[in-house]
């Protein structure tokens, strides 16, 4: 943890001030030791560099959906050049200058690959934030940036100052929490007056077949062994393989070929991704124990409740929402 973050920080039980202490530094990281918080006597331990500040008892449903998103981001941990495209899509209209000079928070971190991306388009610090331990993996993926810090805590019971973030993004989490509502609320008072948020959604509109067949077995699947889950995702992954290759691949540049092919615009966005990213995405379609598929009115609610005024609302690959908002003077 750099110690130049401290003033960032809040005890995620009563938002008072965090003093380190028995800390091990090492160049003015603070590898090894614990955040005391004088107003409510709480501790929150430091180990290897990462504040792990989570809530006394964080929701069992939050800490069921973390721990098995945990596994997949530890077990598949690699970073890849081409998730830069991805993630821009993941926030157009909002671009690589939204985050230079910001001060940015990823709000669902997992393994660290967005926390690479926002470094290098020029933000001032970045902050990455997780329930479980894919912190670790996000930690070694970004050992070597100087400008990118990860803690270990509840998004719902974000551990940092109201008004301390320019920017706030949210990619593939917030539809993954009992009530996506809470996590806006919880997220936009961190933004201050004129701040950015920017969130990537499942939608219900063109999701039709994954609700009826994809949905309803993640229902069963994350209650399964998690080697088990992986497996059954890579049954699932071998004939979505061929069909990329044999059916995907050759329509590229054939806007009319592609027409014809179902779910064309997502599918064909995996085409540059090797066997393993898509049975990483297979895996990840298998995990959760909640996984809401939002209407387009639903995600307009949820910034409306977070006090932010929507001023994207995108659909992207016609299965997905791609949001983002302001906070207002007022709040």
């Amino acid at each position: 943890m750099k110690r130049r973050l401290l003033d960032l920080r809040a005890c995620p039980a009563c938002h008072g001030a965090l003093t380190p202490t028995r800390a091990l530094p090492e160049a003015g990281v603070i590898v090894e030791g614990e955040l005391a918080c004088p107003h409510c006597s709480a501790r929150y331990p430091i180990t290897r560099g990462v504040p792990r500040l989570l809530p006394k008892a964080p929701a069992e449903e939050a800490v069921a959906t973390a721990q098995r998103f945990g596994y997949e981001w530890t077990r598949f941990s690699e970073i890849r050049p081409e998730y830069e495209e991805q993630m821009l899509g993941w926030i157009a209209p909002v671009g690589r200058e939204a985050f230079v000079g910001r001060r940015v928070l990823d709000a669902g971190c997992g393994k660290g690959r967005h926390l690479r991306l926002a470094a290098a388009f020029g933000a001032k610090d970045v902050i990455g934030i997780d329930l479980g331990h894919a912190v670790d993996a996000a930690a070694a993926n970004t050992a070597d940036l100087d400008t990118v810090h990860v803690v270990q805590g509840d998004l719902t019971r974000p551990p940092f100052r109201p008004g301390s973030m320019d920017l706030i993004y949210s990619i593939g989490v917030l539809h993954h929490l009992g009530e996506p509502e809470a996590g806006f609320r919880a997220l936009a008072p961190l933004l201050v007056p004129g701040g950015r948020l920017v969130a990537w959604l499942y939608a219900r509109e063109g999701n039709g077949w994954v609700m009826a067949l994809v949905d309803p077995a993640g229902r069963l699947t994350s209650r399964l062994p998690l080697p088990l889950v992986s497996a059954l995702a890579w049954v699932i992954t071998v004939p979505l393989w061929i069909a990329l290759r044999l059916l995907y691949a050759p329509t590229r540049g054939h806007s009319w070929l592609r027409r014809l092919l179902p779910y064309q615009s997502y599918l064909s966005d995996l085409l540059p991704f090797p066997f393993r990213e898509v049975h990483s995405i297979a895996f990840d379609q298998l995990l959760a124990p909640v996984a809401h598929y939002m209407p387009r009115a639903h995600v307009e609610r949820c910034f409306a409740e977070g006090g932010l005024t929507l001023q994207s609302l995108r659909w992207h690959h016609e299965n997905s929402w791609a949001a983002s908002g302001i906070r207002g003077a007022s709040g």
